[in-house]
């Protein structure tokens, strides 16, 4: 980026006679500034969904306000979010959006199984550019039959364990960057 200044250079009666022009390179400013609008960004979102779920008990209330929130934020419409249950040792959708009911009941992993199951088990986020493209899908006929392509799963966490799984879908590849990650990535923390 630059920016471009001009000053016009007036004679001794007062009559522009010629413009002097200050370029200067401001990339490392607009860089910063790009990274406050970013950050401020993120804690305006994690402040949404900490107003919008506080107070509340139940918890698919508290998971669907959520839910909600997030894909406005990320502009998104697909998601969902997986809790793991100790009786059944499965992840399972408890609120979604998007997605049809064939894929939500047939959508139960293991942990270690799938994209979430690996969240789940390693407490790490992944972004994919194309979900319907990676090997580490878990049923990857649903995948497809869904349109899923960029795709995001982040651990919920409580007290450093991991009790969820939050996955935010695209039906075009790519959708989905390093920063919005990070974004929900704090909001798995925080809903945890």
């Amino acid at each position: 980026y630059v920016r471009i200044t001009l000053y016009p250079l007036k004679d001794s009666q007062g009559s522009i006679n010629a413009i002097a022009e200050l370029r200067k390179d401001v990339t490392a400013e607009r860089e910063l500034e790009n990274q406050i609008l970013r950050r401020h960004h993120h804690l305006h979102a994690l402040n949404r969904i900490s107003s919008a779920t506080s107070g509340l008990w139940d918890l698919d209330a508290i998971l669907s306000i959520a839910l909600d929130a997030v894909l406005e934020i990320i502009g998104a419409t697909t998601g969902g979010i997986l809790l793991f249950y100790e009786k059944t040792q499965k992840l399972s959708y408890r609120v979604y959006r998007g997605l049809s009911a064939r894929y939500v009941e047939q959508m139960q992993m293991s942990l270690g199984e799938g994209v979430a199951g690996k969240v789940a088990q390693t407490g790490e986020p992944i972004v994919l550019e194309d979900i319907s493209r990676d090997p580490r899908a878990a049923h990857p006929d649903l995948v497809s039959t869904e349109g899923l392509r960029g795709f995001i799963s982040v651990p919920l966490k409580a007290k450093d364990q991991v009790v969820g799984v939050m996955n935010i879908a695209a039906h075009m590849p790519g959708q989905f960057s390093a920063e919005d990650m990070y974004l929900l990535n704090s909001i798995g923390c925080q809903l945890g």
